[in-house]
């Protein structure tokens, strides 16, 4: 582990490029305006925990379970965030492309101005989450689950909705009409509608 911040303390404008944080145990952390590309932070545990204004490309953040932890103006292009949990977590003015975050979960979290662009988020969790002004475009949404979410100004577009459950908690989000098409099955599903050939 290496260049690990101290608990309860801000560091602000550091390169941790690379860094090693496997594990890491950090608790009322603020990182800002810092570098953290590439860095190796899979399997930690981080609550009431901030980065703002930080570049996270690259980095592998799996496993990770975070409380009450924010993203804040944070790019994640290329990072991975498989199987790590965001629980009651803020995400604001966050832009990722190409992020691999299968089985991640934000149950509960709130995320206002992300934008997430060729995303792999297979079974994604966003239960009784909070979305404003998000946009998914050409993401991987498979199996993912909506059920409690409250949409406002969510956009999907070029997406694929195999398998969602929670459909009507999109209710308000706007769809392309092959995003529509896509949840169709998931949403006759849940309205206990049988979908026959002709």
């Amino acid at each position: 582990m290496t260049d690990l911040p101290v608990h309860g303390t801000t560091t602000s404008s550091e390169s941790f490029d690379g860094g090693i944080w496997i594990g890491a145990e950090l608790d009322e952390v603020a990182v800002e305006s810092s570098s953290l590309r590439r860095l190796r932070g899979s399997g930690g545990t981080w609550t009431r925990t901030s980065f703002i204004d930080c570049a996270l490309d690259g980095a592998d953040l799996a496993g990770v379970v975070t409380t009450d932890s924010s993203l804040v103006r944070c790019t994640l292009d290329g990072a991975r965030l498989t199987g790590s949990q965001w629980l009651r977590s803020r995400w604001r003015q966050l832009d990722a492309t190409e992020l691999v975050a299968d089985t991640l979960s934000a149950h509960g979290s709130t995320w206002t101005d992300v934008t997430l662009t060729g995303a792999r988020l297979r079974e994604l969790d966003l239960s009784e989450a909070k979305l404003v002004r998000v946009r998914f475009v050409d993401c991987d949404l498979t199996r993912a689950r909506f059920a409690g979410v409250r949409c406002s100004d969510v956009t999907l577009s070029g997406c694929t909705l195999d398998a969602i459950t929670g459909v009507t908690g999109l209710r308000g989000a706007h769809l392309a009409r092959t995003d529509a098409a896509s949840a169709l099955p998931a949403l006759a599903a849940e309205l206990g509608i049988r979908v026959i050939d002709d």
